[in-house]
């Protein structure tokens, strides 16, 4: 009995089909990793880790340390990146015996079967680079994040890269509120000669222009007309549009995040599932290569492949005399390969059946990509025009396709308005003038895709990284997506000026490139996984010993006094930092212990309290909203908030509540009911089958309802 062990249930159940005297176990992803109770890091030691066995993990190591000791060859087949070749490592310590290290970059026949017939060894390289990744992020983490709880609450985290994102995104909320926006005007002409064509005014005594004021634009409109307008300029030119390279994992997030709405997180999700395994009509199998890729390249068997099927489906015409080869970035790791598929004879509409229906987008996406990276370049001609009249010039431009090359399967965009054909000299005369104002906009928030794309382009983090940075910054509430953009929260734009004012050095997009150059360079050989964390550590811990001396003058200047006084000692109330966000707080604690909510947190309701005949209000609290006296502390009356709507199964009212991890939910108010909704129920009725409320959900930052009982859907 042979044994190979990967990481995924699902791969194994793939290979399993493959693999005949293999018993393939699946380690369920990493097996240890730092301590979480302590540093886990003997700094004074050379960096030492502690690595510890994960609790959830101890029943599936000892069946697979049982399994390996009676097998008569063990193969480690973890996922071929870092994060893979650092569990293969742990593997190996635990089952204390001799195991080859094999690589799939395809879960196919012929992808496993190449694997195992080339064996080698864990890479101790990668693995260092991992452990330096690992260690450097444990050491920010554990040091830097008691000091956002010294001084705004405790819970709160900062990461070596994670921090810098949240940077980037608090910039950007910035700038678009300094942004003063200004209006301008656009003048269009009409012009006929040979026929009829339009052209925008582009310059004004030879200089760009902007026309901000509406009498100046009424001037100059009035001194257009009186013009004599020629054609100054008219050239067609051939123009070559290349393809685009096959999708790579930022590349993939991004065109997933603008077409479908998808977020990071569910990409990886959704492709992890394609390179693992799905049915299909040949049987089990992956149908993407690895998703975890930096690297544009095709391999000779797959760039064939794809050859022959576009003569086959377009023709000759369609294929280029040579392959497209496409460069890579200076950091990639030039083993992996592109995302692409698996298998030729597997096109999209082969597996409507066998693929959900986000399963079939992303695999189209990946597929069309693939394909047309190795088809001929689309050919155009371009048309431009220039009018002059006086001290104005018009152009415009116009193209025509002649060939679509690979836009025969990446589809062919729309262009403008035909332009006739016109000789340099030629008299035209203007048969209208058109103006539109418009106002200055400031620059976009990020969306996951963009944000992925910065991150790519200033070099934070890696392909693997990328989508566990950007949800980690939702799940704590650093970041909120409205729609589909990334909005800074109240306590993230406050843990950001305290990083980047005190931590100018370590969170700042240079440095943590850097340090991921130096991670690159680990895995090279060129450099120590001990020499890197010196280099970073004795800088980095004097910095963090000053300020958490200095945490206590930075916490009083972020207290914000108001003009509200405590009821129980009429010492004005100071709003801090809790648990579930801003409250006031008596400015006399210790010694008064008086909190309320913010004003602008409490929803007033048109209501009594029965106890003392004061206002109620809407409040929040650790287990969602509630309703409370406002006399409070004075008066402690409460009540559950409810929804106004009546449960389905019962005689109680769905009320709102919240998780230990701070989602909302709706449940019923009478605790023997089991009814539980993770959606806002509203008071619509259904247009199908007449249920008195519906379940708001969101799909691509658009608002829907959908019926609880029979699951219509309507618009918002």
């Amino acid at each position: 009995m042979k044994l190979l062990i990967v990481e995924s249930p699902t791969k194994a159940k793939t290979m399993e089909r493959y693999l005949e005297g293999f018993r393939v176990m699946a380690t369920m992803g990493h097996i240890k990793d730092l301590p979480k109770s302590k540093l886990g890091v003997d700094v004074d030691n050379g960096f030492k880790p502690h690595y510890v066995l994960l609790k959830n993990k101890r029943k599936v190591v000892k069946e697979i340390k049982t399994t390996a000791k009676d097998a008569d060859e063990v193969y480690i087949a973890t996922d071929p990146d870092r994060e893979g070749e650092a569990i293969a490592y742990h593997i190996k310590e635990e089952i204390n015996r001799d195991a080859k290290r094999v690589l799939f970059y395809e879960i196919t026949k012929e992808g496993i079967h190449q694997g195992m017939a080339n064996p080698g060894e864990i890479d101790l390289k990668k693995v260092y680079s991992q452990q330096a990744r690992r260690i450097l992020d444990r050491l920010v983490g554990y040091k830097v994040s008691p000091i956002l709880w010294k001084i705004i609450k405790r819970g709160l985290s900062a990461g070596r890269v994670q921090s810098v994102v949240l940077r980037l995104i608090c910039e950007r909320e910035e700038e678009i509120e300094k942004f003063i926006p200004e209006d301008y005007y656009i003048i269009t002409g009409i012009f006929n000669g040979r026929g009829k064509f339009k052209a925008k005014l582009t310059k004004i005594d030879g200089k760009k222009f902007r026309i901000t004021q509406e009498d100046e634009l009424n001037k100059i409109l009035e001194e257009i007309r009186e013009q004599n307008f020629t054609v100054s300029t008219y050239t067609k030119s051939r123009k070559r549009q290349k393809p685009p390279p096959p999708l790579i994992t930022s590349t993939l997030q991004r065109e997933a995040s603008s077409k479908f709405g998808f977020s990071t997180k569910k990409t990886m999700v959704i492709a992890q599932q394609l390179y693992e395994g799905v049915d299909t009509p040949a049987g089990r199998k992956g149908i993407i290569t690895y998703m975890r890729t930096d690297t544009p390249r095709l391999s000779e068997r797959a760039i064939d492949e794809f050859r022959r099927f576009i003569k086959d489906e377009f023709g000759d015409g369609f294929l280029p005399d040579k392959p497209n080869l496409f460069s890579s970035k200076k950091q990639a790791q030039g083993a992996h390969e592109a995302i692409r598929p698996t298998d030729i004879n597997l096109p999209p509409e082969a597996l409507g059946q066998f693929l959900t229906r986000d399963q079939m987008k992303l695999y189209t996406l990946i597929w069309n990509r693939a394909i047309a990276s190795q088809m001929r370049d689309a050919e155009w001609e371009e048309v431009k025009i220039g009018i002059e009249g006086g001290r104005f010039l018009f152009e415009a431009s116009y193209r025509e396709l002649l060939f679509p090359g690979f836009l025969k399967l990446l589809g062919i965009p729309k262009d403008g308005e035909e332009i006739p054909e016109y000789r340099e000299g030629e008299t035209v005369s203007l048969v209208s003038l058109e103006h539109e104002k418009k106002t200055t906009q400031p620059p976009p928030r990020y969306t996951e895709g963009t944000m992925v794309k910065k991150m790519e382009e200033e070099g934070i983090g890696r392909p693997s990284t990328y989508a566990p940075t950007i949800s980690l910054l939702i799940e704590r509430g650093y970041v909120r997506k409205e729609g589909k953009f990334l909005v800074p929260e109240e306590l993230g734009r406050t843990v950001n000026s305290i990083l980047v004012k005190h931590f100018p050095e370590l969170f700042n997009v240079k440095f943590t490139s850097h340090m991921e150059e130096d991670l690159d360079l680990i895995e090279s050989g060129e450099k120590t996984w001990v020499e890197v964390l010196e280099e970073f550590y004795r800088p980095f811990i004097e910095k963090v010993n000053a300020i958490s001396k200095k945490s206590g003058e930075i916490k009083e200047e972020l207290v914000e006094v108001t003009d509200i006084k405590c009821e129980v000692c009429g010492r004005p109330m100071v709003v801090k930092w809790g648990r579930y966000g801003k409250f006031l707080a008596c400015s006399g604690w210790p010694e008064c212990k008086n909190t309320k909510p913010l004003p602008e947190d409490e929803e007033k309701i048109d209501k009594r309290c029965p106890k003392c005949g004061a206002e109620l209000v809407v409040r929040h609290g650790r287990y969602g909203k509630f309703i409370a006296c406002s006399r409070y502390p004075e008066c402690d009356y409460t009540e559950p908030y409810t929804t106004g709507i009546k449960c389905p199964e019962c005689d109680g009212e769905l009320i709102e509540r919240r998780s230990k991890k701070g989602k909302i939910y709706y449940v019923c108010s009478n605790k023997d009911c089991n009814i539980v909704y993770w959606n806002k129920p509203v008071p619509v009725k259904c247009e199908k089958c007449g249920n008195p409320f519906m379940l708001e959900k969101k799909s691509r930052g658009k608002i829907y309802y959908q019926c609880p009982r029979c699951g219509h859907r309507q618009k918002e």
